[in-house]
């Protein structure tokens, strides 16, 4: 169980991600995307089904609880509030994996950014699946970490759960299975050979759970592909990979503009920086004491990153957007934010805090400019 100052600290996270989402949720209109999910959704469980390879042409699982979630209210705010509580879920799994992986005052300060970055008031405030994919994604590090990664008590339970929790992440988006690759990858690099054929051996079974979804994935592939898609190269896709990855570590413009803005220019060299001294410091040291987390966190990145630019590649930019990046949200952010407790001094826990509410703010206003 949490410890009570624990549980009084994720109430405040709680209550300050309410204070900003909540009022939002209430005034904001609906965009295209939104409009389709009400759309799809409108009719009960039955019609959404029969919309889905219809319209939607996506996994099931969010757009059938939707379904459901609006027969208990029609409106606009109700709607949203679901991802606004997939969110604060998320919250609560986030801080509960963060006390895991560091000490307390490391943990706080890094369940803090989580609760408040721009990207997850994001996904609160999208009638869409991405701040559900968030939820499912924490799930299944906090389980990935008790199920494979401790060194010792690996739960047997937290590998069922994990196991459950990828079926579920299946149906509920295709990419989700990048994020699993990933995490095969990593214990292997990790040299966690017992873990890994578990590992290997799980998801056989979670292949088996998903055969229904292999058949409509095939159907949707074969009528995407065949549409006309603009000219691509190997260094536009990487450019969105990229952009990506800035957007997650320290965030600007969640959805950048032609216009290269003084934020996105100071945040463009303070990452290559940072890179450089993480580079510098990995060197000086030949790899030695490189912590685990940060070698399985950005292994599974890199996969989901290199599973992206083969959809690039096969689909076309629109399918690789930063919204569909949701599923490797939080492997970035778990890096990033490992990589900067590792090699950041205590001292500089303020700056770095200070630094993060001034971009934290800028993104979201730029995300609401008329608010």
């Amino acid at each position: 169980m949490l410890k009570l100052d624990e549980k009084k600290f994720l109430l405040i996270l709680i209550f300050l991600h309410l204070a900003i989402a909540l009022p939002l949720a209430f005034q904001l209109n609906i965009w295209v995307d939104e409009a389709s999910t009400l759309h799809s959704t409108q009719n009960g469980f039955f019609q959404t089904f029969d919309n889905l390879f219809h319209d939607e042409k996506q996994a099931p699982v969010y757009f059938l609880v939707m379904s459901l979630w609006r027969q208990i209210n029609r409106s606009i705010f109700f709607a949203r509030l679901f991802s606004i509580i997939c969110s604060l879920l998320a919250i609560f799994v986030f801080s509960r994996l963060a006390h895991k992986l560091w000490e307390r005052k490391k943990a706080f300060f890094i369940s803090t950014l989580f609760a408040l970055h721009p990207y997850l008031f994001w996904a609160s405030l999208e009638i869409r699946l991405y701040s559900l994919i968030i939820l499912l994604t924490c799930c299944l590090f906090y389980f990935f970490h008790d199920g494979y990664l401790q060194d010792n008590h690996l739960s047997k339970k937290a590998q069922v759960y994990f196991v459950l929790i990828s079926i579920l992440g299946l149906y509920t988006n295709y990419y989700l299975g990048f994020l699993l690759v990933g995490g095969f990858v990593a214990l292997l690099v990790l040299g966690r050979w017992k873990e890994a054929k578990s590992y290997f051996l799980q998801m056989l079974a979670v292949n088996l759970a998903i055969l229904p979804l292999f058949l409509i994935i095939r159907l949707q592939y074969v009528e995407r592909v065949v549409i006309f898609q603009n000219e691509k190269s190997l260094l536009e896709g990487m450019r969105v990979l990229w952009n990506h990855f800035l957007i997650f570590a320290l965030p600007s413009e969640i959805f950048p503009t032609k216009d290269f803005s003084v934020f996105s220019f100071i945040r463009l060299w303070l990452v290559r920086f940072i890179i450089l001294v993480v580079g510098l410091i990995i060197i000086k040291n030949r790899g030695k004491d490189l912590d685990k987390n940060i070698v399985a966190f950005a292994i599974i990145y890199a996969i989901c990153a290199a599973f992206f630019l083969f959809v690039y590649f096969q689909l076309g930019a629109s399918y690789i957007e930063v919204r569909h990046a949701s599923i490797y949200f939080v492997a970035v952010f778990l890096f990033v934010s490992a990589v900067l407790v590792k090699i950041l001094p205590e001292k500089l826990w303020v700056l770095a805090a200070i630094l993060y509410l001034v971009f934290f703010s800028y993104a979201i206003f730029n995300l609401y400019p008329n608010l």
